[in-house]
């Protein structure tokens, strides 16, 4: 039932929002560290025709939307776990993957909230004066936002500890984020690494959400848009599987 979906996604909203020092402060202080840091070593360098700071900007707006979407569904699942109210879920009739997209949207709204923040407290300081295409950027922060929802969904629902979830984050996805053209244009970088980037399912997101920005691609945006959605189906899929698996949904 679509009321009882809807329902567990405000509990989630409510529930990060009691927390809102580390949901949304923490991430901004983190994009003007790296703003100050860029702003100073930056200068005036460009990137194909845009101010490298802008360039940037637009890396870091997406790194913090993938991990506020990734991280919001996996905490709560863990903790639900160890606390026992994992339960809860078990016993309500709702289906297994209306239950994922429920913690996956509250992933992406929390996504939403703290980059709308961010935002609005940093953009007076970036050579961005306006944005190329609106409605691309808008379908971009959606579906970057439930993409890493649902990712987070599945890790949360197969992990056992917090200790995985640090394992992952920084063995597996910081890496990823930092060799998605966040900070520099992949084509910059030496083989074999040129190539390896472009395999890299993040760098995709950043593109468009870049170009949508911006007007500049890192690529191929048809190429992006296209392996963002495959991606996003095949999370779909593995979101349905493991929670089905861990719920006991038939």
């Amino acid at each position: 039932m679509m009321t009882g979906m809807w329902a567990l996604y405000a509990r989630e909203v409510k529930r990060f929002q009691k927390i809102m020092l580390d949901t949304v402060f923490s991430p901004l202080v983190n994009v003007a560290l790296y703003l100050g840091v860029f702003g100073v070593v930056a200068g005036d360098r460009m990137v194909d025709g845009i101010s490298y700071l802008a360039f940037v900007y637009i890396g870091l707006l997406s790194m913090m939307l993938i991990n506020s979407s990734f991280s919001n569904p996996s905490f709560a699942l863990i903790i639900a776990k160890n606390v026992g109210s994992i339960i809860d879920l078990q016993l309500v009739p709702i289906r297994n993957w209306k239950i994922g997209i429920a913690y996956a949207l509250a992933g992406l709204t929390r996504g939403f909230i703290t980059l709308g923040i961010a935002v609005l407290a940093t953009v007076w300081f970036i050579p961005l004066h306006t944005i190329a295409h609106p409605l691309p950027l808008l379908a971009g922060v959606a579906i970057t936002g439930i993409e890493f929802g649902m990712l987070g969904v599945a890790f949360g629902f197969w992990a056992k500890s917090f200790e995985s979830l640090t394992i992952l984050t920084t063995f597996i996805m910081q890496p990823m984020i930092f060799l998605a053209g966040v900070f520099y244009p992949i084509a910059t970088l030496p083989a074999p690494w040129n190539i390896v980037s472009q395999f890299n399912p993040i760098h995709h997101n950043v593109n468009i959400i870049r170009y949508a920005a911006t007007g500049y691609s890192d690529g191929s945006v048809m190429v992006s848009a296209i392996v963002v959605c495959a991606i996003s189906a095949l999370f779909f899929a593995l979101m349905n599987f493991v929670t089905r698996r861990n719920l006991r949904m038939q």
